[in-house]
């Protein structure tokens, strides 16, 4: 049995959040809440997408043990490219290329 829940929080992001999601967005079928405490996400971060309505997480259990598998929504998509787009308008889009 799976539950999906999603609820909106309007919040702005950081860049650990940004980093989540872009990792979610790669991955089709979602990671594991474990695989995202590898790569360093918390609960309460991720938890905070979730509200956010970015991200879904669905509770799936096997023979012995329950996963919890998060997954990108359209709207987190959505955010992504809005974001990719301010940053290739924004005053830092020259930033990197300064730096070398």
């Amino acid at each position: 049995m799976s539950h999906t829940i999603t609820v909106r929080l309007r919040k702005r992001l950081g860049g650990e959040q940004r980093r989540a999601l872009r990792l979610l967005a790669c991955n089709p079928f979602g990671l594991t809440e474990a695989i995202m405490h590898l790569h360093g996400f918390t609960r309460p971060m991720l938890a905070t997408l979730v509200r956010a309505g970015l991200a879904t997480v669905q509770s799936e259990t096997g023979k012995a043990i329950a996963v919890g598998r998060i997954r990108i929504t359209d709207a987190g998509r959505r955010w992504l490219e809005e974001v990719a787009k301010s940053e290739l308008r924004g005053p830092n889009r020259f930033k990197n290329f300064w730096q070398e």
